[in-house]
C-alpha cells in the first residue's frame, strides 16, 4: 500500500519530526507522537491494499486556533479542532490511477476517501496522548474497470469497501519552540 496516499495523520514523519521544528508546520507545536493503529474492521479483505492488523508510525502535531496540523514528512495537513479544544477531525479525497487504460480496455482509478476523528488528552496546555479512528474508503471512479484488482493477493475483495483503524498515541518528544 502506498502509505503516503493514506490519511495525513497516519504518515511516518521524516526528518521534520526529530528535534527541529519544521517551519512549514503552522501554529504551536504539540510535540511528536508515536501512534499504534489497530485494525477494527475491513470490508476490503485481509491484507487489502497492504493493510495489516497493527500499524505503527510517528507524527508531529501543531495547533493554530481552531486548526490542528499533522506533518506527513513533506507538508502540513490541516484538520479542524472543535470548540472543546479536544475533538478533532481530518478528511481528504485522493484519486489514484491504478491500471492504465488502453484503446480497447478501460483503466482503473480508485477514489480513496480518508476520514479521521478523535480526541486530544488535554491537561492544561499539555497534550500527552490522543485517541481516535482512521477510516479509508475505496471506490472505483465512474467509468473505471477495476475487476483486475478484485480477489488478487493484496487486492480488494470488492468495491466499494472500507478499512477502519483505532488509534492510540503517546507523545515521544516535547513540543518544539
Amino acid at each position: 500500500m502506498r502509505w503516503s496516499l493514506l490519511f495525513p495523520l497516519a504518515l511516518p514523519c521524516l526528518g521534520a519530526c526529530f528535534g527541529e521544528k519544521d517551519e512549514t508546520l503552522p501554529g504551536e507545536s504539540l510535540g511528536e507522537f508515536h501512534v499504534v493503529a489497530t485494525l477494527e474492521s475491513s470490508t476490503c479483505g485481509p491484507g487489502a491494499m497492504g493493510s495489516t492488523d497493527v500499524w505503527e508510525f510517528d507524527v508531529q502535531l501543531a495547533q493554530d486556533g481552531d486548526y490542528l496540523y499533522g506533518m506527513n514528512g513533506s507538508e502540513a495537513i490541516e484538520g479542524s479542532l472543535a470548540s472543546d479544544g479536544r475533538s478533532f477531525s481530518f478528511g481528504s479525497q485522493t484519486r489514484v490511477p491504478v491500471v492504465q487504460g488502453t484503446k480497447t480496455a478501460k483503466g482503473c482509478t480508485i477514489v480513496r476517501t480518508d476520514a479521521a476523528s478523535g480526541a486530544l488528552d488535554v491537561t492544561g496546555a499539555d497534550v500527552p496522548t490522543f485517541t481516535g479512528r482512521i477510516r479509508y474508503g475505496y471506490t472505483a471512479e465512474s467509468g473505471s474497470d477495476c475487476t483486475e484488482l478484485l480477489g488478487t493477493e493484496g487486492g480488494l475483495a470488492g468495491l466499494p469497501c472500507e478499512i477502519d483503524y483505532r488509534l492510540a498515541a503517546t507523545r515521544t518528544a516535547e513540543p518544539v519552540e
